[in-house]
């Protein structure tokens, strides 16, 4: 019966975070915010601070070297932003006759007409197309919370994240307490493997993300193409998506190389060789330093667990994604361990069962043909 207690308030959980998803985004920041400050804010604990003291304390230093960054950065990004508003026509016009160029070329060596194919294509498709553009757009403007998410992301995150860092420890013991005591020590080795990958995992990953996004934007700075640190920023966040991350920023990179110097083959080269030697350096470098190979998530699972988490839960999804890949991962292992276990216990049990049971007993019990 307990258990069926226990699949029922899941269930109304993921209920309840599935309807809520909407306004998700500053708790979810605020518990990961939390989670990952909880040590720092231990270790202040255990040179003498009060719990509350020490949660304050870093919550309040983070959150101003976060609107430090955000000062320092926010005119340049916002002024690249408005500048790429700007061009983004005269861009797109400065592409389209080295587009044609290249669909004539490719055109008369295949033998085909692409822009005829491209027409077809539109002509039997097009409607379909426009009609779930419209509706991403019609959805987008409906749903009216990105102004709000953004808002609250900014004020609420530190609160949510405060109160939750100062009752960390407290929490940890209720629901400690709360565990069955036949299977405490099970589920307590569960959450410590959950805990050491996310701890290997997530945060080593953010910290990646964050130097890839720091050496794409000084890299395509200093080779002066247009937009870096737009650039950059993109190219940081995409990283933390196996492969698809990597290619996608390779590709921006380059489009808009090609935008501001056409076919330079020089430029585009520099450009390139940027992408090549910040991906040397995160695999040669910061992942094997950072991350480590103790976490066990294979790449397409962390793929499939983006893409999926984006689909049910739109960017909440996206961020829970890998820290709930993480711990099904780890539940995964435990499961394929303990069946392993049983079957391994189960084989080498079996043949000293068969002898017992073969072996004839006299009514003295003793088995028969044995010494005196």
């Amino acid at each position: 019966m307990n258990r069926w207690y226990a699949v029922g308030a899941l269930v109304v959980v993921g209920a309840v975070l599935y309807l809520t998803r909407g306004i998700l985004l500053p708790f979810v920041a605020g518990m990961a915010l939390s989670y990952f400050l909880d040590p720092l804010t231990d270790r202040l604990e255990a040179r003498g601070l009060a719990r509350g003291v020490a949660a304050a304390f870093v919550i309040g230093f983070f959150s101003l070297v976060f609107v430090g960054i955000l000062v320092a950065l926010a005119p340049t990004i916002l002024s690249q932003f408005e500048r790429l508003i700007a061009v983004l026509p005269e861009t797109l016009a400065g592409l389209r006759p080295w587009l044609n160029e290249t669909i004539a070329d490719l055109s008369a060596r295949f033998g085909f007409s692409i822009a005829a194919e491209a027409e077809s294509v539109l002509g039997t498709y097009g409607g379909e197309i426009l009609a779930r553009a419209r509706d991403a757009v019609l959805g987008l403007l409906q749903s009216g919370l990105a102004l709000f998410n953004l808002l609250s992301l900014m004020l609420i995150t530190p609160v949510v994240a405060f109160y939750l860092l100062r009752d960390w420890d407290h929490m940890i013991a209720r629901l400690d307490s709360w565990l069955p005591v036949e299977q405490a020590a099970a589920i307590r080795q569960i959450f410590r493997d959950i805990d050491s990958a996310l701890s290997g995992f997530v945060r080593g990953q953010i910290i990646v993300c964050l130097c890839m996004a720091v050496l794409y934007g000084t890299g395509w700075t200093l080779i002066g193409l247009n937009f870096a640190l737009i650039l950059g920023l993109v190219a940081g966040v995409l990283a933390f998506v196996p492969f698809l991350g990597a290619l996608t920023a390779s590709v921006l990179a380059l489009t808009m190389g090609v935008a501001q110097w056409g076919l330079d083959p020089l430029k585009l080269v520099l450009v390139f060789l940027i992408h090549v030697i910040v991906q040397n350096i995160e695999g040669s470098f910061l992942t094997p330093r950072l991350v480590g190979s103790r976490v066990g998530l294979h790449p397409v699972w962390v793929l499939f667990a983006v893409f999926a988490g984006g689909e049910v839960m739109g960017l909440v999804g996206v961020l829970i994604a890998v820290p709930l890949a993480a711990a099904i991962a780890v539940f995964v292992r435990f499961a394929v361990g303990q069946y392993q276990s049983v079957n391994v216990v189960t084989a080498s049990s079996s043949p000293a069962d068969e002898a017992s049971a073969q072996t004839p007993v006299s009514s003295s019990g003793k088995a028969e043909g044995g010494g005196s």
